[in-house]
Formats: C-alpha cells, structure tokens, sequence
C-alpha cells in the first residue's frame, strides 16, 4: 500500500472518530433530556391514577347503592360486573360469577334478543326493552332493559344496562286488562241502559242496551246532554241538586221515534283517582210495561172503588128494601094472631110462631149481610186502640147468662186499628162462644201473647165443641154448623175479614163436647 493511501484511510478514521465523538455528545444530551421526561410522565401518571382511584371510589359507590339491577357484560354477553340489585335479581350467590346473560333467555325470545343486540350495536342505545328470563333459582321474570355501548376511544369494548323485574307489573297489567274486558262486556250486554257523563252532564259513554232503550246511536248522544235530548219529568231534575250522592228517580222520555217510555234511573257520582267527582254514571230500567200495569192498577181502583160506594149504597138500599116488606109480614101476621086469638087452634099458633122465628132470623140475615159487606169498605183511619179499655167496656155491656163468665186473662195490649171493626171481632167470638155453651157452669176466656211482630190473641170456651173436618169451613160464609134461628153462618166470616185486614190470621183449636179456642193475630 502507497504512502498517499495509507494517509487516506487515515483521515477517514479521524472523521469516524469524530462523528462518533458527537454523537455520544448528542446521545448523552438526549438521555438527560428523556430522563427529564420520563419522570415528568411518571409524575403526570401517579397524579391520573390518584384521580382515577377517587373517581372510581366514587363510582364505586353509586354503582353499589343504586335501587335498580345494573350490569356490566362484553359484547358476547359475558358478566363483567354487576351490583346487589343485579345479585339478587338473577338469583346468583354472589357478583364473582363467571355466566353468559343469553343462557338466562327463555327459547322463545332468542329471536328477539338477537336482534336488540343489533339494535344496540347500531344505535348505541336500547331503551324499554321487554324479554322474559329464567333467573338462576328457576324462576320465570318478565324484565325490563334501558341499555347503553362503553367505548374506548371511538371503540366499542363493553355493554352496560339497569334491569328493571316488571313481572307483577304485567300481570297486575293483565288482571286489569282481564277485569276492563270483563265488565266492559258485561255492560256492553246487559239489559240495563248505562250512560257516564261529566260534570257539564254531556255524555262520555253509552252501552249498547241504552242506545236501544232510547233509539239513538252511540254517535248521535256523545257529547249531547242527557236531559236535552230526552223530553223528562220534573222527578229527573234531582241529577244536578244531588250529583254528590247517590239517587233513584223516575223518568219520563220520548225516544227517537217518539215513543213515551218509562225508565228508572239510578245515578251515582264518578269519582277520578284522586278522589275528585267527575261526573256520574247513571244505570237506566226500563219500567214502561209496569209503569203501564201501575196506571191500570190505579185506573182499576179507582173503578172498584166507585164498586164498593155503589155496593155499598146498594147494599143499604136492599137492606131497608127487604127489611121493609117482613116489617109489613110481621105486623100482618101480629094483627092475625090478635084479631083471631079465640078462633085458632093449637096447631094454627105454632104455624104463626114458625112464621115469627122465620121472619126473625131473615131479618137477622139481613142485618149480617150488610155487617159483612160493610167490612173493607169505608175504612176509618187507623189508631191507637187500647183493647184492655174497649174489650172490658164491651163484655160490661154485652147479654151474659148467669151461669157464663166471661174473663181476661191478661191485660190487652195496645194495636193500631179500626176500633169500632176490632170491638165487632171480639164482640162476635165472644157472642158465638156464650151462644153455643151447653154446660151448667159456662166459661169464656180470653187471652194474649206477644210474638215479635204481631199480638196473639186466644177466645176459649166450653161449649158444644166443632169436628175437625169443619174447622176449614167455618169461616166460609152462611156455613153455618148449628141451624138454630141464632146462627145465619155470617159471623165468623166477618171475624176473618176484620182480622185479615189487620194483616193478621185466624185458626181454631177444638174438641167436640169439651170446648173451642179461637187463636188470632194482629200486627203490632
């Protein structure tokens, strides 16, 4: 190798040296200068991570505390965290599960999960999502999910969600819906008229059974004013005075196609949830066909009662008509027996006192006749009867054979009744008792006890007695058991009258030969 060679590799190594030479300066410069940095980061770091721990305490602390169930998963599905809420929810032991959440999806809602997944992903959100689950203690649950995408710088890396338990929600929901459905046919199809109305009175609803009531459909009464509508009697006007409670009244309405009908109206308030009236509801009878019996009824009484003033009248007038011509019978044979006293016989006399005992007991039927059909008729109002005063004065002044007495028991109660119809009863029992007493020693006794709603009175005697297979019949009228001028069968038929008209009954206890007690009731 030349000399001039060897002097320029010489000079190439002393460049190379120096090159070397500075950039260890510069190296050197640059590592004080990274190690200045480094611990600025380091710095900057320990600064982060204290905030990060605060932040977390902090998060840590609303995450446990919070009411709702709330989950952390993967995109995959898997557990990632979750509070007590969440524990308790899903039925696990602890929050250290390792568990995906679709193995809690029931068959059926796979389908529906799958694509809430995409509808996340896409959106970052899901909101008001309902899916039914089989919780880690096998229990069914109907669950509700507001659900949100973690990012990590624009990436999506986690999914959280609040998981709501709705399952008595829903079927509290559906018991509801079960029960509106249930009514609502109920009232769709029964047989009453319904209408609910505000508080104006204008007309909310109607069912179909008033639509048909009245003629009108559902669409032509919305919104109208019931009394507007239907022309109403002044009964109806208490909907506005007592629209705070409940009321009944009659109402009188003309239908679309202008029939009158008669409907019965109950109408009650509707209340809102916070207890404010709202209105009312108003249930409709429709009481045409009765109300038309009812105008029958009163036109019918009014017509029997005009009857009874007619009977009555004519009653009387047949009385004095017939009483009249035996007077006239009577006198005749009077002055008969007078003018021919010394040329009668025996048999002759006996013919005209056969003629007096017939005249007699006519007359006494006469008498009877019109006691009983005066009785119901001409009603005088009813009072306050003290029966222990009328009946006392009644048996002090009555014809008693010495060998009869007649005894009350007890004191007599006070009734409401027609005195002078209740004097007659006891007058013609005790009268009927004295008349058929055959025993040398007579006795009439009268009694009373109270029963709950009505007096029950007892005559008694022992007298002749009456067969068991008469005891139906005595009461019928001109039945009579004994044939004797005495008896026109009348009397005790005018004793059930009265007594049925004091809303009580009569029945008789009896033993032929040993005596008869007559058992009758009035209302207190």
């Amino acid at each position: 190798m030349s000399q001039k060679q060897i002097e320029i590799l010489q000079r190439a190594l002393n460049r190379e040296k120096a090159a070397r030479k500075q950039a260890e300066n510069i190296l050197e410069n640059k590592s004080a200068e990274l190690f200045e940095a480094k611990e600025k980061l380091e710095k900057s770091f320990s600064e982060l991570e204290a905030l990060l721990n605060k932040t977390d305490s902090q998060l840590q602390g609303v995450f446990e505390n919070i009411v709702d169930a709330y989950v952390i998963m993967d995109l995959m599905g898997n557990i990632l965290k979750m509070n007590d809420a969440a524990v308790n929810l899903l039925g696990f032991k602890d929050a250290n599960v390792n568990f995906n959440l679709l193995e809690m999806a029931t068959p059926n809602e796979l389908g529906r999960i799958s694509e809430s997944f995409q509808i996340l992903f896409k959106n970052g959100t899901l909101t008001n999502f309902h899916v039914n689950i089989i919780t880690q203690k096998k229990e069914e649950k109907l669950v509700h999910i507001n659900a949100s995408i973690i990012y990590d710088d624009g990436i999506p890396v986690a999914a959280q969600g609040i998981v709501r338990d709705i399952t008595l929600d829903s079927k509290y929901q559906k018991s509801i819906e079960v029960e509106r459905e249930k009514y609502s046919r109920i009232i769709a199809n029964m047989n009453l008229g319904l209408v609910e109305a505000d508080s104006d009175e204008k007309i909310l609803m109607v069912n179909q059974s008033f639509s048909e009531m009245s003629g009108y459909s559902e669409f032509e009464l919305l919104g109208k004013v019931e009394s507007e509508i239907f022309p109403v009697n002044s009964n109806s006007k208490s909907i506005k005075r007592k629209k705070e409670t409940p009321n009944t009244y009659e109402l009188k309405a003309k239908t679309k196609s202008g029939d009158i009908k008669y409907w019965l109206v109950s109408c009650g308030p509707n209340y809102n949830l916070n207890g404010d009236n709202i209105g009312s509801i108003r249930i409709h009878l429709d009481i045409t066909e009765l109300k038309s019996l009812e105008l029958d009824k009163e036109k019918l009484l009014e017509k029997l009662g005009k009857s009874n003033d007619e009977l009555q009248e004519y009653a009387h007038i047949v009385s004095h008509d017939l009483k009249s011509p035996l007077r006239s019978i009577n006198a005749l044979v009077s002055w008969l027996k007078e003018d021919n006293a010394d040329k009668l016989d025996e048999v002759s006399m006996q013919n005209f006192a056969l003629i007096d005992g017939t005249l007699e007991k006519m007359e006494q039927l006469i008498t009877d006749v019109l006691s009983y059909s005066s009785v119901g008729t001409n009603e005088n109002e009813k009072i306050s009867v003290n029966l222990d005063e009328a009946i006392t004065g009644l048996i002090q002044i009555m014809f008693k054979p010495k060998h009869i007495t007649v005894e009350i028991l007890n004191t007599l109660p006070t009734v409401i009744g027609d005195k002078t119809k209740l004097q007659q009863l006891f007058q013609n029992l005790i009268g009927n008792a004295i008349k058929f007493i055959d025993k040398e020693e007579g006795f009439v006794k009268i009694d009373v006890e109270e029963l709950q709603t009505h007096y029950k009175f007892s005559v008694a005697d022992n007298g002749l007695g009456i067969e068991k297979k008469f005891h139906d019949k005595i009461f019928k009228i001109f039945h009579a058991l004994n044939k004797s001028k005495d008896s026109t069968g009348i009397g005790l038929s005018i004793v059930k009258k009265i007594v049925d008209l004091h809303e009580g009954e009569i029945w008789l206890e009896s033993e032929p030969n040993k005596g008869t007690t007559f058992f009758f009731t009035l209302k207190k």
